[in-house]
């Protein structure tokens, strides 16, 4: 859960915040954040929002921490109760002309996430986006990630608009015990880095430097029902649809190499369940390729991914790695984990945050994921969402071409999936809508 009041004493940065910390003082021109953009039903003024999140600040008083400094170089940075905490400094908003549609919307919320969020301050902002006499609004919310990782973002938004009994999900917890058989092979998936990915010829370009934001939406249930077709999770399915979109959308190159993605893996421990920071690991996932049947494919992905699930201590095995760098070299490791050399797109499924979640008494209707790429990065997709509707939000680079398309053509390999699972007689056809 999000710590009340009684918990909210200064706390450590953890490792990941620190090497975070670093790689973003290293490259202080470099967004390093995460965001969400929230649809609400109705109108909503910028007081109003802001009182409604002065009430849940009150509540969780983390919502007004900041990084801070003790006495000397050597001294590791906390998580602090800012005391110049202000609510018109990080509720604003932004007024979009009459007859703003969609990608009025995207353009802006891109724009808006290649700014800098202060460090010296609580590192996240509200923006309230409404239009004159329009029947819905948009807050979009970014923090920097030196702060959160994806299961911390969820907790966060449920915090400032979930009901109180939803801010208490566990999410994903590991027991952090680590064997001598478990670090050998963490340590091999890690020397594993070294080797080269392949690639598409679309994400040959040189780099723009700006990014373009698509997103689409499907059913939760529609990813569920797909996974118990063919035996796997929901986090499988967004990568073998991926997989397919890829291969529709661009030809590969880089040989018989498989297209490396970067895929972020909660290790947290049952004591930092209710941190507000990074406790993630980067793993590597070869997308397959090629022909072959739905079961292949998803046995390819579901080999990689399973060492990862609940209960097991694969991410313990290279968080221990990981916290043996020291500290001054975790920006490198950082950097490492966005090299296109070695992870060809970033992805990262954040899973559903619990409803309802209102703005100020307002329902929310769609929780879009809004990936927000490095200097370097060509592709970011990360899979989130809401109650019923998961939200598939795209990063990519504007020289890219055909990018507008990549979101629907995730869509379409869900429709794929789903008719041959009818035909082989894995599924029946009402589950699908």
């Amino acid at each position: 859960m999000c710590p009340r009041a009684a918990d909210a004493s200064p706390r450590p940065l953890s490792r990941m915040d620190r090497a975070l910390l670093g790689y973003q003082r290293e490259n202080r021109a470099t967004p390093l954040s995460v965001a969400y953009l929230l649809r609400a039903e109705g109108r909503c003024s910028v007081g109003a929002l802001r009182e409604a999140v002065l009430e849940r600040a009150a509540l969780f008083p983390l919502l007004a921490h900041r990084v801070t400094h003790g006495a000397g170089q050597a001294t590791w940075p906390d998580w602090a109760p800012d005391p110049w905490f202000d609510v018109i400094t990080h509720v604003r908003e932004h007024r979009l002309p009459a007859g703003t549609d969609e990608a009025d919307v995207r353009a802006l919320v891109a724009r808006r996430c290649q700014t800098q969020i202060p460090l010296d301050a609580p590192p996240w902002e509200l923006c309230l986006l409404h239009a004159p006499g329009a029947a819905e609004f948009y807050v979009l919310f970014r923090a920097s990630h030196v702060w959160l990782d994806g299961t911390a973002l969820h907790r966060v938004l449920t915090a400032l608009f979930g009901a109180e009994t939803a801010v208490d999900s566990d999410g994903w917890l590991r027991e952090g015990r680590v064997t001598p058989r478990s670090l050998a092979l963490a340590g091999g998936r890690l020397a594993g880095w070294m080797t080269p990915t392949a690639s598409l010829e679309a994400l040959a370009r040189p780099v723009a430097g700006e990014h373009d934001l698509y997103w689409a939406s499907t059913s939760v249930e529609r990813l569920r029902a797909l996974g118990r077709a063919y035996g796997a999770t929901v986090n499988d399915v967004f990568l073998v649809a991926l997989a397919g979109a890829f291969e529709a959308w661009s030809r590969p190159v880089g040989g018989a190499r498989r297209l490396k993605i970067l895929m972020p893996v909660s290790a947290r421990r049952p004591d930092e369940s209710n941190h507000l920071s990074n406790f993630v690991v980067g793993t590597r996932v070869g997308l397959p390729r090629g022909p072959g049947s739905p079961s292949r494919r998803f046995g390819v992905v579901r080999r990689q991914t399973s060492r990862y699930r609940r209960g097991t201590d694969a991410g313990a095995g290279e968080r221990w790695w990981f916290e043996r760098v020291p500290t001054r070299y975790g920006r490198v490791a950082v950097a490492m984990g966005m090299d296109p050399r070695r992870v060809a797109v970033s992805t990262s499924n954040l899973g559903v945050m619990p409803a309802p979640l209102t703005i100020a008494g307002r329902p929310v209707k769609e929780a879009v994921p809004v990936p927000v790429p490095v200097p370097g990065q060509r592709m970011f997709v990360i899979l989130g969402g809401v109650g019923p509707t998961a939200s598939l939000g795209v990063a990519i680079d504007r020289n890219v071409p055909r990018g507008a398309t990549l979101a629907n053509l995730w869509l379409a390999e869900l429709d794929t999936l789903a008719r041959t699972a009818v035909a082989s007689g894995r599924s029946a056809p009402t589950l699908w809508p």
